[in-house]
This record gives structure tokens, sequence and C-alpha cells, in this order.
């Protein structure tokens, strides 16, 4: 089953308490490798590239009416929706080029003193350079001209959202190390829990992020890694209905990331300071710019807090921990038809694990850190104005260490483990005769090393928490022991085909293979088929699409999960469970339209339902933060998610999303560690709702921005009607007597339903033309209302929300 696997069992060594030192030195301590890897990438950086999958460019040439070029016209290209605009001017030849643009709809606008005004819709839909020549005609008044931008995108069958710049920069910083996830949060379709874990249409955490091109399918949150620094996001795409054949992996949903370059840019920075609740401190800098060959981009950031994960009691018990992100970004264009782009992350976070309040009388004292490092180079080559080829190598490397404590209860747990994937991607873009034909093909290594304990050290408060009779036999003296490695691979390949077979339809056809050998071999042919057509005399877009998606399980504590050891204690070993963890597969199927409404309004609405085999579900390590893949045979899952969009207007914008979903597991479960009797439930055959079946989730965001000293504000807020819950063998009087017993309706077996309402706001207190200072002010959970995320799940444990958290920050810009 695996390659090269060690296992031993041996005497309980105890770790002595090593006290938590001061967050910054320990974190600086764990990068110090990978610092060295970045400071010779800024050496290295004289000859860095780019190379992007979802990420476009236009150029072209002004002329008058008689073939002459335009100097110093004005072009702007905006996103009626978004509100992004980018401006530039034609320069002594007439030409003219925009680059790193996020796909979408824009309206390209072109001006010049003496002639009338230019302006088309421009479609933004692949990484080959489109060509938009621009004739303007001569007239004394210089008369405008009005094209109505469109707001629907109506050539795409996806299930998209943007998320801009404009409205990244506005997100509270009260707790940076879940930025990320609260704004793709914001988009339908997700459901929250703890510590940023995220949900997307019955899928648990199987989102892919797509960072410049390079696909991270590793889970990306605090327990594992440090998330992204937003202060180096310059768009975000959120892509939750018809997955594109050129994405694999994790891809239940996709996130497009572009972050920003120094390209063509003037030196400038931003240097930020910030404090809030619970001792919360926070600094974040960066530094960039360019010319019209090379770009640097530097972003890093440190957050500091005394509430840093959720806490798994309502009173806070042991939870200080802090972060650092580093981010590093070159481009270099060495000639018109070649760039290259170098990038590197270094993540690191070092945190106490949160006590219940029978483990901080006891004085358990455990400790952990996670560490991510990133790197990328990658090369676009273009053959002509029809055809480039873009080719990547990549490497994620993630370790995390827990440390156990003289005094752990019931359980104490030991564990280091790290992780290592690197590969190539490579992809050929071709437009023709309408067609945009896209193929390419990903390999990936990924080599795997853990080293994992546990033992029971209070037989009494163990038997009461339901461990079972095999788990408990582990004793200090004679503990559960695993180390393993083993290293495996994946490979892809696939071909996909936008087009329109005639007016006002747009096809998007693909197919997709993958193979991968983690832990198991197994591969699937998925086809991806799309449409949209649009009635222009509505302006309405009617949207459907069928997905196969193949998911291979999280390599994350893998080996432990699919070990023998750990199958003895599975409780289903003797009922058809307990075997191997297979790669998830799962159909997927939405229908859903858009309609633009009047005051250019925007309707979202799409129904889909999605049909699972092998779907992962992970479970949580009683007392711990670890957390082991498993998979239960069989899932069903449906919703409705609906978004409206008001786009700026007169300094106001907002948006409404609701999702309905409702998803059943089958059992058995397949790997994992059970060390509980709750899930000996869960034979073959049964029925049973799972830990993220939410029912209904909704958000809001007005927000106000004017030009005026750069005042703003936005009000939030966020609804979710609560998730199923375990109940433990107690007696009513015990069961609330419960920490946060008040949150869940023991009638209902779920957690209550819960909102919380957010604002924020900051204004310019110092501008000149060089140099900006301002200031920002974040207030989350306004109202503090007491909230529960889970609560006695025996997949994910109790989590409790956050209470009023206040912060403030100032923020230096500079730009020469």
């Amino acid at each position: 089953m695996m390659a090269s696997v060690e296992t031993r069992r041996t005497k309980w060594q105890d770790t002595p308490w090593r006290g938590l030192s001061p967050a910054t030195v320990q974190l600086f301590r764990a990068l110090s490798p990978g610092l060295v890897l970045i400071f010779i990438f800024g050496i290295l950086s004289s000859a860095p590239g780019w190379a992007q999958i979802e990420i476009g460019r236009i150029a072209g040439t002004v002329t008058d009416p008689s073939g002459a070029r335009i100097s110093q016209a004005q072009i702007s290209l905006v996103n009626g929706l978004t509100g992004r605009r980018l401006e530039t001017a034609s320069d002594a030849q007439g030409q003219f080029r925009l680059d790193n643009i996020p796909y979408g709809a824009y309206l390209l606008q072109i001006s010049a003193p003496g002639f009338s005004g230019f302006a088309r819709d421009v479609y933004v839909r692949s990484n080959i350079t489109i060509q938009a020549a621009a004739r303007l005609s001569v007239t004394a008044a210089g008369t405008k001209v009005t094209v109505r931008p469109d707001l629907l995108q109506a050539y795409s069958p996806r299930t998209e959202t943007v998320i801009d710049e404009s409205y990244i920069r506005l997100a509270p910083t009260v707790v940076r190390r879940d930025q990320l996830q609260a704004l793709v949060s914001t988009t339908p379709g997700w459901n929250t829990e703890n510590d940023g874990l995220m949900h997307i249409r019955g899928v648990d955490d199987g989102t892919l992020y797509v960072v410049d091109g390079v696909p991270t399918p590793d889970r990306v949150d605090g327990l594992f890694a440090g998330s992204f620094n937003t202060d180096a996001i310059t768009s975000m795409d959120i892509i939750t209905g018809n997955i594109p054949a050129e994405f694999g992996d994790r891809s239940g949903a996709v996130v497009l990331i572009q972050p920003k370059s120094g390209f063509r840019s003037p030196l400038n920075g931003t240097l930020g300071l910030g404090g809030g609740s619970f001792d919360s401190r926070d600094i974040s800098t960066t530094l960039g710019g360019g010319t019209d060959k090379w770009g640097l981009f530097f972003a890093g950031s440190g957050h500091q807090s005394d509430r840093f994960l959720d806490p798994v009691d309502p009173r806070n018990y042991h939870n200080v921990g802090g972060d650092v992100s580093l981010d590093l970004r070159a481009d270099w264009h060495p000639s018109q038809n070649d760039i290259l782009r170098l990038a590197g992350t270094l993540q690191g976070a070092g945190f106490r694990v949160p006590n219940n309040q029978d483990q901080q009388e006891a004085g358990q004292r455990q400790r952990q850190e996670v560490r991510h490092d990133y790197e990328s180079l990658s090369w676009q080559h273009t053959f002509s104005p029809n055809t480039l080829l873009d080719l990547a190598y990549f490497r994620n490397f993630f370790r995390s260490r827990l440390d156990p404590s003289v005094f752990d209860t019931p359980i104490t747990a030991q564990q280091d483990r790290h992780q290592t994937r690197q590969g190539v991607i490579a992809s050929l873009s071709h437009l023709t005769g309408g067609h945009s034909i896209k193929a390419g093909l990903e390999v990936a290594h990924v080599s795997i090393r853990e080293s994992f304990g546990f033992a029971i050290t209070d037989p009494d408060a163990a038997e009461e928490a339901g461990i079972s009779e095999p788990a408990m036999e582990f004793t200090p003296d004679d503990p559960f022991r695993f180390a393993g490695h083993a290293s495996r691979g994946t490979q892809a390949v696939y071909a996909q085909d936008d087009f329109s077979p005639f007016r006002n339809l747009n096809l998007s056809l693909g197919v997709r293979f993958d193979h991968s050998d983690l832990l198991v071999s197994d591969h699937q042919v998925s086809p991806r088929i799309g449409a949209v057509y649009y009635l222009p005399k509505t302006r309405t877009a009617i949207r459907g699409s069928f997905n196969r998606l193949y998911m291979p399980p999280q390599i994350e504590n893998l080996l432990i999960a699919s070990s023998e050891q750990a199958r003895e204690l599975s409780p289903f070993a003797d009922s058809g469970g307990g075997a191997d963890i297979r790669p998830e597969k799962l159909s997927s199927w939405e229908a859903g339209f858009a309609q633009e409404l009047p005051k250019s309004l925007r309707l979202n609405a799409a129904y889909w339902w999605r049909r699972f085999r092998n779907i992962d579900d992970p479970n949580v390590l009683l007392g711990t933060t670890i957390i082991f893949p498993n998979s239960v045979a069989r899932a069903e899952a449906q919703g409705l998610d609906v978004r409206l969009d008001v786009p700026i207007r007169r300094g106001f914008s907002a948006y409404f999303t609701y999702t309905n979903n409702h998803i059943v597991e089958i059992g058995p479960l397949n790997g994992g560690l059970f060390l509980e009797d709750d899930f000996i439930e869960i034979g073959p055959g049964t029925r049973f709702t799972p830990d993220h079946d939410q029912r209904n989730a909704a958000s809001f965001a007005l927000t106000y921005a004017s030009r005026y000293h750069g005042l703003w504000a936005t009000f939030n807020g966020r609804f979710e009607s609560g998730v199923p819950m375990e109940l433990p063998d107690l007696d009513d009087e015990e069961l609330h007597a419960l920490p946060g017993a008040n949150l869940v309706n023991f009638d209902t077996g779920r957690v209550k339903p819960w909102y919380v309402f957010g604002w924020s706001g900051g204004m310019d207190l110092a501008q000149t033309e060089h140099f900006n200072v301002g200031a920002q002010l974040d207030i989350q959970n306004v109202a503090n209302r007491d909230f529960a995320f889970n609560w006695g799940n025996p997949f994910s444990g109790t989590h409790f929300g956050y209470p009023r958290l206040i912060a403030g920050s100032l923020k230096f810009r500079f730009k020469l």
C-alpha cells in the first residue's frame, strides 16, 4: 500500500514543556532556511519571470481617419461590476499595452483632443494578447461615445465572482490569519467553520488555490500553513460552477489569485501598524517598482494575538500565537515574446493549542508550529499573435510539529510531519476561427514523512469522553507510535475549447485525464461541459453545465490514516469499512441564470446537485489540532446559490448572497484515526448528516467610498443556520452545564443559528503628491453575540466564534 513505509513502537518519551518563547523569535528561527532561499531569489531577480493561466493583456494602436498614429491618447479599461480601472496613454507610435488583466468583461475607452471618443466591450478570456485597433474620427467638440458595459459576463458558462483590489484593501485587519477565507466566503456556496475552514457545495475543504497560474491543492489555513497574504493580491476570481478542464485535484471550487507586480510601476511601498482586542498586534509592508523590462514586488506581514485560533472553550484558555508571511515576485521581459517570473513565499506560525477547562486546570500546555515554503519559476513564450506557451516549475514544502506537555489530559499526542510537492505544468493556447483552444499537462511528485504517537493519560476522563476500548490500551508506558515515509506522484493531461457556434450561444468543452497513486493507484476521465445563452432583449444569460471531478485525498497525515495500525482501531474494519482512502470522485450538474436589473443591478442564481463516491470528510483527534483524512463511501448534495450585486454608484456599492444546501453521506468510513465510540454508529449503508451540512447561509456588505480625503466605510454581516452536533451520553442537567450549551439546540441536534455584524472605516490623515497616511478602524461582531461554529461533533469537535473584536491601524504609503 505504501512505498518505503517504516513503523515502530517504542517507550513513550516525555517531552518537557519548553515554554513559548516570543512569537517573532520562534517564527524567524523556524523560517531561517527559507529566508536564505528568498535572499538568493532576490540576488537572482535580475532575471525573474512571469506566467499566468487566468491573466490577459490588451495591446493596440490608435490612429486618425487617414491612418496616422495618435500619440498621448488616453486609454482606460473599466470593469463595470468590480470597479477595476486600468489607465495608460499611447506612445509616440500610437501604440498602447495593458498588462495583468484578470479574466472578465471590460469597457475599453479611448480619447484624444480634437477627436471623437472610442468605446467597445472587451472580453478577456485567454492569456493570448487581445489586439484592439482604434480609429478615431475628427470632431471639433471631442464627442464622447457611450457604451453600456456588460455586467453579466454573458460569454462565460462559469459561475464565478471577481473580487477586486478596491474591495480587498478594505478587509478588516482584526484577524489577518483568516482574511483570505473571509473574502472568499463573501461569495455564495460557502459554509464556514473554525479557523478558516470552508466547505463548498458539499465538498469538505476541497478548494484549489491557483497563484500565478500554479495550483496549490494542499490545505491552506492556520492549522496547516499560513494563508495567502492579502496585501500581495490585486484580484481574485472564485469559480464555483463549471470548473474548466485545466483545473484538477482539490477542485470543488477554484480560487484564482492574481498577485501584485512591480512591472511598469514607479517605486512604491506601504507600512502598516495595527493593534486591537486580545492584545493583537499587526505589522505589514510592501515594496515594489519596475520598468518596461522588469519588476519587483515584496510583501511581508506579521501578526500576534492572545486569541490566535477559535477556542474550544468560550473562556479562551491557552490560545496565544503568531504568524509571519513573506512574499517576493519578480518579472522580467527579455524580449517582446518572452516573459519570465520568479516567485517565492515563506510562511510560518507558532501557537499554543487551546484547552478546555479540564485541560487548563490539569496544566496541559501543548504547542504547535507550522511552516510553508513555496517557490516557482515560470516562462511564457509567444509564438505568434494567436499562439503562446506557458511553462512552470513549482515546489511546495509544508511542515507541522506538535509538542506534548507533561500534564496532557485525557490524551497526550506528539507529531512531526512534513511533505513536499513539486512538479511541472505546461500549456499551449491557440486562437483560431473563433475557437480559444488550450491543452496542457501537469506532473507532480509528492514526498511525505510522518511521525506520530499518542497515549491515554487519564483513563477515567478518557472513558467519559467516549474513547474506545482499543484506544484505551495505549498508555504512557506503552504508547501508540507510528513513523513512515512515502514518495508518490500525480499526472494529468487536458484539452479545452471555448467557442460560439452561433450568435448569443457560447460553449465550453473540455476533457481531463487524471492519474494518482496517493496512496492508492486510481484514475478518471473527466468531461467538463458548459453552455451559456444570452437573451439581449431581456439582458438575461442562461447557463448550464456538467462536470466530472477527481480529487486525490489530502496528503496531510495520509500515511497514518492509511496504516494498518490505524485500521486496527477503526470500528468499521469488521463491517466493510476501514479500507484504503481512495480518490474522491463526483458528478456535478448546474443550471442557472444571470439577470441585469434596472439601475445596473445584477442578479445571479444557480441550482446545483452533486453525487459523490469516496467523499473526503476528515476527523479531528480528540483535544488536539491534528486532522486525519478519511472518506465516506457515498454522498448526495444539492443546493441553491444566489448573489445580488449593486455596482458602484455615487460612491456606494453593495452585495447580498444566499445559499441553501443539504448533504447526506452514506457509510461506511475508510481511513482516518478513530479513537471515539461515536463513529461505531456509522456502518455500511448508514445515511447520516455530516458536520458541514449548513442548511442556510447569507452575507451582505454595504460600502461607501469617497474621493474626499479617502473617506470610506463598510457595514457587513453574515448568517449561518447551524451545523449538526453529537450529543454526549449525559443527563439533561449535565448537558446544560457544559460550556456553550446555551448555543446549541438539543431538540434539533444542531448548533443554534447565528449572525454577526461588522463595521470598518477609514480615511486619509495626510496626503501629498508622493506620500499618504491613512487610518482604519475595524469592529467585528458589533453586538458581541455568542455563537459556536460546531459543538461536540466527532468529526470537527467544538469551537466557539469570536466575541466583539476591535482593531485600529495606520498605513503609510509612498509613490515616487
